[in-house]
């Protein structure tokens, strides 16, 4: 879907912003929409990386087809790949248990980095063709069951210090009684079962941990304090060093930041920072991928391929709730489903904490972008963990549908949400575009440039699949009780017929219109059911 709408190529800024807002709630709620889309051949197309229609580990992959999986979360924190023993922290007690086991391959689970190695298999098995492994970097990891406490030693035998060298031999039956735990014999032994990078089934990216910024709270029994922002970047340049140095052709990703306060600033040193700084820095993302820049020139290589972010909507619904499941509100149903413009649209402004106190941020794809360019040009965008909610209902469908497009327009390099059960909807728009027919059909690698009058309305996005020559349009019908009439301006005589898949609210299963959609003058006409996510391939 193209934004330009809102840089005054097609219509002033100022007069969107008061159609868009004054037609909102009246033409998703009731009013019935006539929307036109125009798609543009002649316009430069943008390649659609496939990771972003990805999957955080333990996902249901018998109702999911994604494109790439990441394992990741808090347990990884403190993971022991020797023993696979992880640390619950504040989720569960601070527990020491075999929790990253639940889910592995009975044929794994007396090995090490069984829970990295099932991934692996996971990949192997259902075709996936990127996998990202989260590596520890507070510091320790755990090593003996148990509820653990503030009074535990760090240095006692309840946990392992992580050293990322070793500087000796490396080991594919790992000493469990050294009480130390070694980053690069970890990728060694990988290597040896998978390979590295540059095999079918080796891991092609890792991270610099998960969320540091909450290691005070959630790890608390490692990370004792909050985290310095010059702590973090030490931590993140010598992992990332151990990584290239092992396999220069893996993507490390960083810094797992939670959220939009983590965004903004980390560590108990980020105000003296930008006082230092004469405050250089709009937010913290600047610094860091500034410091990573910087860490590139002193090596000699670069050490971050891939700016690392997780972004759960704060946006309340009309109950005063984020995320919340009122299904038969249609104000939730709205908060919901316009949660996705706070990334690209700076005349939305949601119902949250952030807009309450500025979203001096908001839009957030333009700015991650600009930051980019501005500190750290070549540097990819990842969204690892994600959710806009509505996993059971077709509003969490719509939702998913115009994130997975926006990621494709701004051309955001791998994307994973974080969902696991109740996530039909969820995963049925992933499937959307990763697999529509059952049969292993997808959206397309190259976007194309596609405007729709109203996309308060009808999102609208396209693209062309290289590898069968189809023209692949994807709507999403935001009005909530009524059908809205589109057409569709193709600028081509080349398409004669359309075939319809959709998904709507009375099922998360993807159903396809058995009676193809004759094209007449270039144009193609259709009737859009409310609420529903509609992929039309054109033939």
């Amino acid at each position: 879907m193209q934004r330009k709408k809102f840089q005054g190529k097609f219509i002033m800024a100022g007069l969107i912003s008061i159609l868009a807002l004054s037609t909102a709630c009246n033409a998703q709620t009731h009013g019935k929409a006539q929307v036109n889309i125009k798609l543009d051949f002649e316009a430069p197309q943008k390649s659609i990386s496939p990771y972003i229609f990805g999957i955080n580990d333990r996902a249901d992959l018998s109702k999911v087809s994604p494109k790439a999986v990441r394992l990741g979360g808090n347990r990884m924190t403190a993971y022991n790949w020797e023993n696979n023993k992880s640390n619950a922290g504040s989720d569960w007690k601070n527990q020491t248990d075999n929790y990253m086991l639940g889910n592995v391959r009975s044929s794994l689970k007396r090995k090490p980095a069984a829970a990295a190695l099932n991934v692996a298999e996971d990949a192997k098995e259902h075709n996936i063709p990127y996998t990202l492994l989260t590596l520890p970097m507070a510091g320790y990891v755990a090593n003996k069951d148990g509820v653990k406490t503030a009074k535990n030693d760090l240095d006692g035998s309840d946990w392992c210090k992580v050293v990322n060298r070793k500087n000796d031999e490396f080991l594919l039956s790992p000493d469990k009684n050294d009480s130390f735990v070694y980053i690069d014999e970890y990728l060694n032994y990988l290597n040896s079962k998978i390979g590295k990078s540059d095999s079918e089934y080796g891991f092609k990216a890792y991270a610099l941990d998960n969320e540091p910024a909450l290691w005070e709270h959630t790890h608390s029994l490692i990370q004792r304090e909050k985290i310095t922002a010059q702590s973090l970047i030490e931590k993140s340049i010598d992992l990332a060093k151990t990584v290239k140095d092992f396999d220069s052709a893996a993507d490390v990703f960083g810094p797992s930041l939670f959220g939009y306060s983590a965004y903004n600033s980390l560590g108990g040193d980020w105000n003296l920072i930008l006082t230092k700084s004469g405050y250089k820095y709009d937010w913290f993302i600047d610094y860091y991928l500034e410091q990573m820049a910087l860490a590139e020139k002193e090596n000699g290589k670069r050490l971050l391929d891939v700016l690392d972010l997780h972004y759960y909507t704060e946006a309340k619904g009309e109950c005063g709730k984020r995320t919340c499941d009122h299904f038969d509100n249609d104000g939730c149903i709205q908060a919901r489903i316009n949660a996705v413009r706070s990334l690209y649209d700076p005349n939305y402004k949601e119902k949250s904490w952030i807009t309450d106190t500025g979203a001096k941020h908001f839009p957030l794809l333009p700015k991650l972008k600009a930051s980019i360019d501005k500190y750290y040009p070549g540097t990819k965008l990842a969204f690892t963990e994600y959710n806009f909610g509505g996993g059971t209902d077709i509003s969490g469908a719509i939702a998913q549908a115009d994130f997975l497009g926006l990621l494709a327009e701004y051309q955001v390099y791998f994307a994973s949400i974080w969902a696991f059960d109740k996530a039909e909807y969820q995963f049925a728009a992933i499937n959307m575009f990763t697999d529509y027919d059952g049969a292993g059909g997808t959206f397309g690698d190259s976007l194309i440039e596609s405007t729709s009058s109203d996309d308060y309305t009808v999102s609208s996005f396209a693209a062309s699949n290289s590898s069968d020559g189809k023209l692949h349009i994807i709507l999403t019908n935001k009005n909530i009780h009524n059908t809205t009439s589109v057409t569709i301006d193709l600028g081509s005589n080349k398409w004669t017929s359309a075939h319809k898949y959709f998904l709507d609210k009375n099922s998360s299963k993807i159903k396809k219109d058995d009676n193809p959609i004759k094209i007449k003058g270039n144009k193609l006409f259709i009737i859009l059911e409310s609420l529903t996510v509609n992929h039309f391939v054109l033939e």
